[in-house]
């Protein structure tokens, strides 16, 4: 199959998967009181949801970015960071998971360093991303056992949670082993690497490797867990008051503890990379865990789902179009220098 016959049969099943969401949260609404649910909705609590979730999230994420980028080069510019961020989320919201290997090139191609160690930062974001969900889940299992049981009676959550919490705790736990020993790990990984591949490939898949290792290296630097912690807690705090405020806008009344529960549905949902962010699955596990959980009517529901994802969405759009046109980018041709450059640069500052 033709590598354009594959990217058609993938959008395609995407779409299908997109579409067939939605119809899972959409049917059974009754068209009128949606109408009326979307017309008295308070938009002002809606813009000043997204607002604190995209913009001041944003903020927070990027400044936690800084920490991890900190080994590869040292205060990099708040503005670069979150402009890079933005026009990388813009990219996820066009085609999936585009923007986590656009976002490192784009800034590696901007402050001159190893585009592959700072794709390894996104991959160590993504692991930090995961703890605070898994996290998360865990304090909602804490306060909501009764209500999260019932609803999934047929699924043993705690169990899947725990099985989870372990194979990423693992993962977190060999990356630190290997980035607290990297001269032996870039031997036993050439070694295998040289055994297993043909002398150019090898070579090559040995660099890439050991340089995206070096997205990990903040973990060599103690003096900063405190601060990726907080800016992590931050983070989320921000997308739970999103979350709270855009219910008010609805007139559904539960607390930030609730709050936090929806938030965590749908951002396991989210973890399923549909296009338009993730819609349609975001719009089903909004509705269900509001519906099933809480008793909302669905027409709340789904006009929470619905304006809560379509202000998200047109906030990073919008946020990531002026970055892009503001910085004359362009997709096809990406920014800085060729893969290899200033790698040796990239990698001996890091490990001083």
């Amino acid at each position: 199959m033709s590598g354009k016959a594959k990217s058609i049969l993938r959008t395609g099943i995407l779409t299908a998967l997109t579409l067939f969401f939605l119809y899972l949260a959409f049917r059974g609404n009754d068209f009128g009181k949606l109408f009326t649910v979307l017309s008295e909705a308070n938009y002002f609590y809606a813009i000043a949801g997204a607002f604190l979730g995209v913009v001041v999230g944003g903020i927070f994420r990027a400044w936690r970015w800084r920490y991890l980028l900190d080994p590869l080069k040292k205060d990099i510019g708040m503005n670069i960071l979150f402009s890079s961020m933005m026009v990388g989320y813009m990219m996820n919201s066009i085609i999936p998971r585009s923007g986590e290997v656009y976002r490192p090139v784009l800034l590696a191609g901007k402050e001159k360093i190893s585009r592959a160690a700072a794709f390894g930062t996104i991959l160590a974001e993504r692991v930090l991303d995961v703890l605070s969900m898994l996290v998360s889940f865990g304090f909602c299992l804490f306060f909501f056992r009764e209500k999260l049981s019932k609803t999934f009676s047929e699924y043993n959550l705690e169990t899947i949670s725990l099985y989870l919490s372990i194979a990423v705790l693992l993962f977190v736990g060999l990356i630190m082993v290997m980035i607290f020993n990297l001269e032996r790990t870039e031997k036993i990984i050439e070694k295998i690497s040289g055994k297993i591949l043909p002398e150019k490939i090898h070579t090559k898949i040995h660099g890439v490797f050991v340089k995206l290792l070096n997205g990990f290296l903040f973990m060599k630097q103690p003096k900063y867990y405190l601060q990726i912690f907080l800016l992590s807690l931050m983070t989320w705090f921000s997308y739970v008051f999103s979350t709270f405020l855009t219910l008010k806008a609805f007139n559904i009344e539960l607390t930030v503890l609730d709050a936090n529960l929806v938030l965590t549905m749908i951002t396991f949902a989210m973890t399923v990379p549909l296009p338009a962010n993730s819609a349609g699955i975001y719009h089903f596990f909004a509705v269900a865990t509001l519906t099933n959980i809480y008793g909302i009517n669905k027409e709340a529901a789904f006009g929470f789902a619905t304006v809560s994802h379509l202000l998200g969405l047109l906030s990073l759009i919008l946020l990531g179009a002026f970055y892009f046109l503001r910085e004359n980018l362009s997709i096809k041709k990406l920014p800085g220098a060729s893969f290899d450059d200033q790698e040796s640069q990239a990698d001996s500052s890091a490990r001083s």
